[in-house]
C-alpha cells in the first residue's frame, strides 16, 4: 500500500499499549495460516483445563498479591465446592478470605469481525474520551480515570516483573460511544457515529474479547447509553444492567475484597463499581417494575466513601456518596411495597419510613448538592431528579381506589406528587435551556415519564388552577422530551404518547366541560370495559377524591399521622437547614389547598381512548412503565406476544 493511501485508512487497533501506535503495519494479532490458528486454539483450551488443578496445588492458595494481569477466582459460599476444597487445603486459620489469585491470563485468539478492531482517528478520539471523563464519569465513576489514561497516552508505569493490562479496545469504544452521546448535540461529526460504536463494542462483548473480566462489567453500564430499539428484557438497559450484575457476583465483587491479597487499586475499584451498579440496578428496577437483581442482605461491601473515589480527579464525591444513599432508601422500600405477601399495613409503614429516611437525608444534605433555582449543575440536577421521582412513586395513588381504605392509610400524598412534578419540570427546563440535556443517563428520562403521568391526570383537575398549572408543565415536559428525542428513542416514544394527549387536553377548557367532571373518566372506563369484557373496569361512584370533606390525602391530621417527620412536614419557623426560603417550598407543598381541590381520580385513564388498557388493577402501585411497555413497543393495539 502507498504511503499517502496507508495514512487515510482507518487505523486497526494493534498489540501496544496504546491502540494507535503502530497501527499502520499492524493489524491486530492475527495467525498466520488455519494451522496456526488450530494449534494456538488447542494450546489455549489446554491452558484452561488446567486452571482448576493449578490453582488448587498452590503451596499456600492466596497467600501472593493479585496483580492486575492475573486471573482472579471467587470461591462463593459455603455450599461451592472449590470453597470446601480450599478451606481444607489452607493452612491459613481465616476463614473470611474469598478472593484469590491464579496464573496470568495467556494470550487469547478471538475471531473478531475486522470491522470491530477499526478505530477512529486519534484526533477524534481524544475529544470524545475527555468529554466522557469530565461529563460522565466524575459523578458515575465506571473507569479508574488516572489508570485508563496513561494506557490511553502510553505512558503506563507497568514493568517487566508487574506486567499491567493492555489498554481494553471493548472499554474504549464504550467509552467512546458515551463520549459521542455527550457530544453529538453540538457535534454533527459525532452523531452518525454513537452506533458505530454501540457495534463494534457489542461485537467485542460478544466474541469475548477481552479477558479481563471488569471490562465487560464496565463496557455493560456504558452501553445503556445506546438504545437501539424498544426491546426491554433481551436487550437496552434492563439487559446489560443484568450483564453487568452477573458478572460483578462471579467476580464476588459482592463480597468485601479488604481481607484478600486483591492489589490495593483494584479493591478502589471494585467498591466504586459495586455501588455504581448498585445504583443502576435499583434504578431500572424501579423503572421497569420487576425485581431488584442485587439484594443488599448478600452483600457486605463497605459503604463508598471519599477515598474510594482514587483514580477519578475531579470526582463529584458528594454526589456518588449522597445518591448512593438515596437509591437504598428507595430500595428498601421498593422492596417492601411490592412484597407479594406485605399487608397494606406493611406498605403504609415502608412509605412512613421512607418519608423519615429521606427527610433526614434532605434536610442534611452538603451545600454542594443544593438545588440552585435557576441553574443546577448536572449533578445537582440528577439527584434532585431522582428524589423527586422517589417521592412521586412512593405517593401516588392507587391506579383504581381501593374500597374502605383511606389516603392516610393507603400512604398517598397528592400534593407531595403536584409539588414532586413541578420540581422535575423546573429542573428539566433548566438543562434544556442551557442545553445540558446530553449529559443525562437513561433514568432521567423515566423520571420525565412519572411526572408526565402525573401531570397528564392532572390536567384534567375540576379546579382550573391545578389544571393550569399542570397543563403548563406538561407542555415545559413535551418541549423537553422535544430535544431529547434524537438521542433516545425512548424520549421519541414517550412523545408520541404524551403529546396528542396534550394536544387533545389542550384544546379543551375544563370550565366548559362540566359533564366530563362528573362522568368523563366513569364513561370511557365503562366504554373499556365494554371493549374488553371486563366490567371491574369502570370506577366505583364513590372513589377516592382530594377535596374538602371527602378521602382527603392531603389533610393536615392525616399528614401528621402518615409522615411524622417525612418530607411534608418538616416545615418551621425557620427554613430547613441547608435550605432557602424557596427552596424549601419546592418540599413543602407549595400548591397547597390548590392540590386538596383536585376533585379528580389518580388513575390509568390519561392515555386516552381506545388504547385498550385492559385490566388496570394489574397495574403495579410502583412503576407505571412496566403496564404501558407494551403501548410504547408497539402503538396500536396490535402486539405479538
Amino acid at each position: 500500500m502507498a504511503d499517502g493511501a496507508r495514512s487515510l485508512a482507518t487505523p486497526t487497533a494493534s498489540d501496544a499499549a496504546s491502540p494507535w501506535i503502530n497501527v499502520a503495519g499492524d493489524s491486530g494479532r492475527q495467525p498466520n495460516s488455519t494451522a496456526d490458528s488450530t494449534a494456538q486454539s488447542h494450546y489455549a483450551i489446554e491452558l484452561a483445563t488446567r486452571n482448576l488443578a493449578d490453582f488448587l496445588d498452590q503451596e499456600e492458595t492466596g497467600a501472593q498479591e493479585i496483580l492486575p494481569s492475573s486471573r482472579l477466582y471467587f470461591i462463593g459460599t459455603e455450599f461451592s465446592n472449590l470453597n470446601y476444597l480450599v478451606r481444607q487445603r489452607s493452612h491459613r486459620p481465616g476463614q473470611n478470605v474469598l478472593h484469590f489469585g491464579s496464573h496470568p491470563m495467556p494470550p487469547r485468539i478471538s475471531s473478531v469481525p475486522p470491522e470491530a478492531l477499526e478505530l477512529p482517528t486519534k484526533a477524534l478520539a481524544d475529544d470524545l474520551v475527555e468529554a466522557y471523563f469530565v461529563h460522565v464519569n466524575r459523578g458515575v465513576p465506571i473507569v479508574n480515570e488516572s489508570q485508563f489514561m496513561k494506557k490511553y497516552n502510553n505512558v503506563d508505569s507497568g514493568s517487566d516483573t508487574i506486567p499491567s493490562r493492555p489498554l481494553s479496545l471493548l472499554l474504549l469504544n464504550s467509552i467512546l460511544l458515551v463520549g459521542a452521546h455527550v457530544l453529538s448535540p453540538q457535534r454533527e461529526d459525532v452523531k452518525a457515529l454513537k452506533p458505530v460504536f454501540f457495534k463494534r463494542a457489542k461485537a467485542l462483548f460478544d466474541c469475548r474479547f477481552e479477558q479481563h473480566r471488569e471490562a465487560y462489567l464496565q463496557s455493560a453500564l456504558l452501553l445503556t447509553w445506546q438504545c437501539d430499539d424498544l426491546e426491554d428484557v433481551v436487550s437496552n438497559s434492563w439487559y446489560w444492567v443484568g450483564c453487568a450484575v452477573r458478572t460483578a457476583f462471579g467476580m464476588g465483587m459482592h463480597r468485601d475484597a479488604t481481607p484478600s491479597s486483591l492489589n490495593i487499586m483494584d479493591k478502589l475499584l471494585w467498591t466504586r463499581l459495586w455501588w455504581t451498579l448498585y445504583q443502576f440496578d435499583v434504578l431500572v428496577a424501579m423503572a421497569h417494575g420487576r425485581p431488584q437483581a442485587i439484594n443488599l442482605d448478600d452483600s457486605d461491601v463497605p459503604m463508598i466513601e471519599e477515598h474510594h473515589l482514587t483514580g477519578t480527579p475531579e470526582a463529584e464525591t458528594t454526589f456518588v456518596i449522597q445518591h448512593t444513599r438515596l437509591c437504598i432508601i428507595f430500595s428498601k422500600a421498593m422492596r417492601k411495597r411490592v412484597a407479594l405477601r406485605s399487608t397494606a399495613e406493611d406498605r403504609a409503614k415502608a412509605t412512613r419510613e421512607a418519608d423519615a429516611a429521606l427527610a433526614e437525608l434532605v434536610t442534611n444534605l452538603p451545600d454542594r448538592l443544593q438545588l440552585s433555582q435557576s441553574e443546577p449543575d448536572i449533578w445537582q440536577a440528577i439527584f434532585h431528579l431522582t428524589y423527586n421521582n422517589f417521592l412521586t412513586l412512593l405517593h401516588r395513588p392507587s391506579p383504581r381506589p381501593v374500597p374502605g381504605q383511606s389516603a392516610a392509610e393507603a400512604g398517598t400524598d397528592l400534593s407531595i406528587c403536584s409539588d414532586a412534578a413541578a420540581t422535575v419540570s423546573s429542573i428539566f427546563e433548566s438543562l434544556r435551556k442551557r442545553n445540558l440535556l446530553s449529559r443525562l443517563w437513561l433514568p432521567s428520562i423515566h423520571v420525565l415519564f412519572t411526572a408526565l403521568v402525573h401531570t397528564s391526570t392532572q390536567m384534567h383537575s375540576s379546579n382550573p388552577i391545578v389544571a393550569a398549572k399542570s397543563k403548563r408543565h406538561a407542555e415545559s415536559m413535551i418541549q423537553t422530551l422535544h430535544s431529547l428525542k434524537s438521542q433516545w428513542l425512548y424520549a421519541r416514544s414517550l412523545l408520541n404518547l404524551f403529546e396528542p394527549l396534550h394536544s387533545r387536553g389542550r384544546g379543551h377548557s375544563q370550565t366548559n366541560r362540566p359533564s366530563d367532571l362528573g362522568q368523563g373518566v366513569g364513561t370511557e372506563m365503562d366504554e373499556a370495559a365494554r371493549q374488553n369484557g371486563n366490567s371491574r373496569a369502570s370506577l366505583p361512584p364513590d372513589g377516592l377524591r382530594y377535596g374538602n370533606g371527602s378521602h382527603s390525602g392531603s389533610s393536615a391530621a392525616a399528614d401528621r399521622h402518615l409522615l411524622g417527620s417525612g418530607p411534608t412536614n418538616l416545615a418551621h419557623a425557620t427554613p430547613i437547614q441547608g435550605f432557602s426560603r424557596s427552596q424549601e417550598a419546592q418540599y413543602m407543598g407549595t400548591f397547597g389547598a390548590d392540590e386538596s381541590q383536585a376533585d379528580q381520580f389518580y388513575n390509568a385513564d390519561f392515555v386516552g381512548d381506545g388504547l385498550g388498557l385492559g385490566e388496570v388493577d394489574n397495574m403495579g402501585m410502583l412503576p407505571l412503565p412496566s403496564a404501558l411497555e407494551f403501548m410504547l413497543a408497539g402503538g396500536d393495539n396490535n402486539f405479538d406476544f
